[in-house]
C-alpha cells in the first residue's frame, strides 16, 4: 500500500500548511536563538544546554541524568564534557557510591557563564515572543505543543555534538 491510500487530498490540505509552517518557523527561530547566544556568550547551544541543566540542580548531575535531560546521546555528551572539561566550563569526577558512573559538576567559570548567557537569552526570547504574541496565544502555543509532543514517541537517544 502507498501513501496516497491512507492520506486523502483533504487530510493532507488540512494539516500540511500547519506542518510547513512550523518547520519553518522553528528553522529560523532557532538559527536566531543560536546566533544570538554565540554572539552574547560564546556558547554552542549544546555547551548552554549542559551548563543550565548544572546549574539548576545545585552543580552537579549524573552523567546519565545528564543525558537524558538535554538533547545528546551518551556518546556525544561524552565528547561534549572532554570540549567544556579542556575549556574549565565543568569537571567530571567518579560517583563513590558507584564505581560504575559518574558526575559532572559545573565549575564557578561554567557558573557565571551560564548565569549571564542565560539572563540575556531570556531577554531575547522574552523579546521574541512579548512583541509577537497576545496574552492568549501563550497558553495556545503550549496547549498545541503539549497535544503534538504528546503524540510523538519517546525518544530512545539523539545524534550530536558542539
Amino acid at each position: 500500500m502507498g501513501y496516497s491510500e491512507f492520506v486523502t487530498a483533504e487530510e493532507e490540505t488540512r494539516w500540511m500548511p500547519a506542518w510547513l509552517t512550523f518547520v519553518q518557523t522553528h528553522t529560523r527561530l532557532w538559527e536566531q536563538v543560536e546566533a544570538q547566544m554565540r554572539r552574547d556568550s560564546g556558547l554552542t547551544m549544546p555547551r548552554y544546554d549542559v551548563l543550565a541543566h548544572l546549574d539548576m540542580a545545585d552543580g552537579q548531575l549524573g552523567l546519565t541524568d545528564l543525558a537524558s535531560s538535554i538533547l545528546l546521546s551518551q556518546s556525544g555528551l561524552s565528547k561534549l564534557l572532554d570540549r567544556m572539561e579542556a575549556s574549565g566550563l565543568v569537571r567530571r569526577a567518579p560517583d563513590p557510591r558507584d564505581g560504575r558512573a559518574a558526575f559532572a559538576t559545573i565549575t564557578p567559570e561554567g557558573r557565571s557563564l551560564v548565569r549571564e548567557a542565560r539572563r540575556r537569552h531570556h531577554e531575547f526570547l522574552r523579546e521574541t515572543f512579548a512583541e509577537t504574541l497576545e496574552e492568549d496565544d501563550y497558553a495556545d502555543l503550549v496547549r498545541i505543543m503539549e497535544r503534538i509532543g504528546a503524540a510523538i514517541p519517546a525518544r530512545s537517544g539523539t545524534a550530536g555534538g558542539d
